[in-house]
């Protein structure tokens, strides 16, 4: 099925706002991590160029009759550069240059300076069940579990929790989407979704849910394997119910299953059971934590993408996705924030998160511009939409959200933001979120005024049906839209590996905090723990002593 929006910034109808910062800080834990175990997570700071943090402003300079020029750092698809994107009032990017002086309609458009601030590609929550943010995140203590089934169902004699239960309250669902909006989100892959706000690029959701976007929808499977009743098989495939091929990539759409969500031998026997028929070019997989360096090489030969949500895995898992292999093995990795029971509120906060992983764990494996590319570029690379949106370059729609720079410089900027650093957020050229005087210089109507950790601002809604009131009203009762940087959201679920085997966190004699001491471990500075799947050893596929997360050529014994 396919269908075609016309977006102008002529339309600017929009309402909406917001409330309420979270639990304030923890002495103990100032990097916003309140798991057990040591370590801080990544909230911001200045860039490693060493360059003082710079608070960031925009302002509407020129006043139009249509389309819209953002003026300052823009991170073009090309790279950073001191310059200018131009919207045209279709909400389509018609120029990203130094000068779009000598574009159509640079005349007619309306002109927005920012200084101390970034020119974005809008974020891509590349995995997310927004209909089950009905209720607050699981607090769990140290327990850790080896399959989700583990934690669903009770299977494997592993402790069931309370899990939120899926809400189709408009309010609920809409909720979820305005936390994303407010950390600079404009799309979600994901089990819910309501018409306004984010665009929802899951195959089951209305199409009009795509906001403008163009071509199927992406088929995101929870159960690729019919095992929702906990169905756990170490060998075999012998599952309730395989999603068939033919239905899984129908009309050509993405295929993004949820596969090997555990440490367990499993976890892995799903992928074993679906790489032959369901690892294909158009295949995003969704956690891909129970996997080692053959697995890996099964998804870099078909080109499929891995779909990474760092925290809701450490916190049920302790452990995540072998992401380090998978960069090595050139997996394109995208990131995504599963859901409020176990994952982040924003994106912003698994970007955190990540960043935190990295530079702790993975011994700086990424850099930040692939980090920021996880939740932009890379996202939808996965979701099969990169032609649309995902990158500044024209012909894109004008997807965009503007930060502070005070976090630090270019892609530092995004990663080290807060909901008060998104100065503006544009889907299709349409602002949904920004300071109170931008959205008011943009003459958008209906939007409403509220205050984000001191700062002015405005929401615009634009689901039928749903105001901002409605909105704080449900959230009151479940869970903060927004958390202020500096402070931790309340009950975060933990980014901080931790497991029995691995208690501690890092130390000198045990740099990448995996419990294995540096002298007998064969990735030292890479977190790689034993994991059930592996056995007693860590993970080394070639065996040559070099183990799967730091070697250059995993399956090639060196």
């Amino acid at each position: 099925m396919y269908r075609v929006f016309s977006l102008t910034l002529a339309s600017l109808a929009i309402s909406g706002a917001l409330f309420a910062c979270s639990s304030s800080p923890n002495a103990n834990d100032p990097g916003g991590d309140n798991g057990p175990g040591p370590g801080d997570e990544a909230d911001g700071g200045p860039g490693a160029d060493g360059d003082a943090p710079v608070s960031g402003a925009c302002s509407v300079t020129t006043k139009g009759s249509a389309g819209l020029v953002l003026q300052g750092r823009v991170l073009a698809a090309s790279g950073p550069i001191d310059g200018e994107v131009l919207i045209d009032a279709s909400g389509k990017i018609a120029c990203v240059d130094a000068s779009c002086a000598s574009s159509a309609g640079y005349d007619e458009a309306t002109v927005l300076t920012c200084t101390g601030s970034v020119i974005s590609p809008g974020l891509i929550n590349g995995h997310d069940h927004t209909d089950y943010a009905s209720a607050p995140p699981i607090v769990h203590g140290k327990t850790r579990w080896n399959h989700r089934h583990g934690w669903r169902t009770g299977a494997g004699g592993e402790e069931e929790v309370n899990s939120p239960r899926r809400s189709e309250d408009a309010k609920v669902i809409a909720g979820a989407e305005l936390r994303f909006v407010l950390g600079g989100a404009t799309s979600v892959n994901g089990s819910g979704g309501v018409p306004g706000l984010l665009r929802n690029l899951a195959n089951y959701q209305d199409q009009s849910q795509l906001e403008g976007l163009e071509g199927p929808t992406v088929f995101f499977d929870t159960f690729p394997l019919g095992d929702a009743n906990g169905t756990l098989r170490e060998s075999g495939c012998s599952y309730p119910q395989t999603r068939s091929p033919g239905s899984a990539f129908a009309n050509g759409t993405t295929y993004s299953p949820h596969v090997s969500e555990g440490l367990n031998a499993a976890a892995r026997n799903e992928f074993t059971c679906l790489k032959g028929s369901h690892v294909r070019e158009k295949t995003a997989i969704i956690h891909g934590v129970g996997l080692d360096a053959n697995d890996v090489d099964v998804i870099a030969k078909a080109n499929a993408k891995v779909i990474w949500s760092p925290r809701t895995n450490v916190d049920l898992y302790g452990n995540t996705a072998p992401v380090t292999l998978m960069k090595t093995m050139g997996v394109t990795l995208a990131l995504g924030t599963d859901w409020l029971a176990s994952g982040s509120m924003n994106v912003l906060r698994e970007l955190a998160c990540a960043d935190s992983l990295n530079e702790k764990y993975f011994d700086k494996a990424f850099d930040d511009k692939e980090l920021f590319e996880m939740a932009t570029k890379n996202a939808a690379i996965a979701l099969g939409i990169e032609s649309q949106v995902g990158t500044l370059a024209a012909g894109q729609l004008a997807d965009i959200a503007v930060f502070s720079a005070g976090a630090g410089k270019d892609y530092r900027a995004v990663i080290g933001a807060g909901v008060e650093d998104v100065l503006l957020v544009l889907r299709g050229g349409k602002p949904l979120y920004g300071d109170a005087s931008v959205i008011d210089g943009l003459a958008a109507a209906d939007c409403a005024a509220l205050d984000v950790c001191g700062e002015k601002k405005k929401v615009c809604v634009d689901t039928a049906g749903v105001t901002l009131a409605d909105i704080q009203t449900t959230a009151a009762s479940i869970y903060p839209l927004f958390s202020c940087k500096g402070e931790t959201p309340k009950d975060e679920p933990s980014c901080v590996p931790y497991r029995d085997s691995y208690p501690n966190g890092t130390s000198a004699t045990d740099r990448d905090g995996d419990g294995i001491p540096d002298a007998d471990d064969n990735c030292p500075s890479i977190f790689n723990p034993t994991r059930a799947l592996d056995g007693a050893n860590q993970s080394d596929v070639d065996g040559d002593g070099i183990g799967d997360a730091c070697d250059a050529e995993p399956l090639v014994a060196n």
